[in-house]
């Protein structure tokens, strides 16, 4: 993937780069969905990795504004005016996202997609807190066997793909288990868009993830490596309190958002035991840049 010395400029110089930022990884996506899902998954990943790390390398500061965007920025469901059903799909990343939008289209529905944010660490958890919206208001959906909604829902809250991120780890075939958790992912969002009322439904996410396979990932110092190890184990955040991670923030490492320690980008260190292929907490692009998807019914329009 090749990124002019223009863009560079343009990002550096912008007074918003967050959304210059999301607006190119989104696209990175986009022109990936014709090729088969395998070589999507790939040479998807392959170039959003490259993208992160000149992001990573030209406009460090980048990750202080990320981050008070996350934080800032209200969740959709805040933005939306009535007559809208909205689809959390817990997990879905950039790579499904666009994959269903795809789908949609193809089936007929006037579709469009875009781009929010998780919270900041870039969890559930942290997601849930943040919405105006008590979680006894949404629908659950727990299994893809079986979807079941009257169709007046508003709210809808679907653990998948999230349910079988957590279930894949190292050793496991990642682009078969890739393959499988979006056609479950886009068999759920394709029977929701089918029987909610809703004129107009938007599907989102509360959280991304990054892939800790290496190639993928960024590499740490022995020293930090020891360190991140420490302290994080395999997570991607900690609480504040009374640690000082001083030492890793200077170097790059991680930053300090909501209270918390952060790991910053793709940096990926082993920890023993098993382990997630999939990672998120931190603050990258792929965990923290959410797909939505605006879905709107046949005999509608913006009124």
């Amino acid at each position: 993937m090749k990124v002019d010395a223009d863009f560079v400029k343009a990002l550096i110089e912008s007074e918003k780069p967050v959304p210059v930022v999301a607006d190119k990884v989104l696209d990175i996506w986009l022109r990936k969905v014709q090729e088969n899902i395998g070589e999507f998954y790939y040479k998807g990943e392959e170039d959003v990795k490259e993208f992160e790390e000149l992001v990573l390398k030209s406009f460090d500061e980048f990750y202080y504004v990320f981050a008070k965007t996350c934080v800032n920025e209200p969740p959709v469901l805040q933005k939306e005016k009535e007559g809208t059903s909205f689809v959390v799909m817990d997990g879905m990343s950039f790579r499904e996202g666009v994959l269903v939008y795809d789908m949609l289209k193809r089936e007929g529905y006037e579709t469009r997609i875009g781009y929010g944010f998780s919270a900041v660490p870039s969890d559930t958890h942290c997601f849930r807190e943040k919405l105006d919206v008590s979680m006894d208001n949404f629908k659950a959906i727990k299994s893809h066997k079986n979807i079941r909604v009257s169709g007046d829902e508003r709210y809808v809250w679907s653990y998948f793909p999230d349910i079988m991120l957590d279930r894949i780890h190292v050793g496991h075939a990642v682009i078969s288990s890739l393959e499988e958790m979006y056609e479950i992912t886009a068999k759920i969002a394709k029977t929701l868009v089918g029987k909610l009322k809703a004129g107009r439904i938007v599907i989102l996410s509360d959280h991304g993830y990054i892939r800790s396979e290496a190639g993928f990932v960024f590499p740490v110092s022995r020293k930090a490596k020891k360190r991140l190890q420490d302290v994080f184990g395999s997570k991607r955040f900690i609480p504040m309190d009374d640690i000082d991670l001083s030492d890793l923030v200077d170097a790059g490492y991680v930053i300090e958002c909501a209270g918390y320690y952060v790991t910053k980008s793709r940096y990926v260190w082993p920890v023993k035991g098993r382990y997630s292929v999939y990672l998120h907490g931190g603050l990258s692009l792929m965990e923290c840049l959410t797909p939505v998807i605006e879905v709107v019914k046949a005999g509608e329009c913006d009124g």
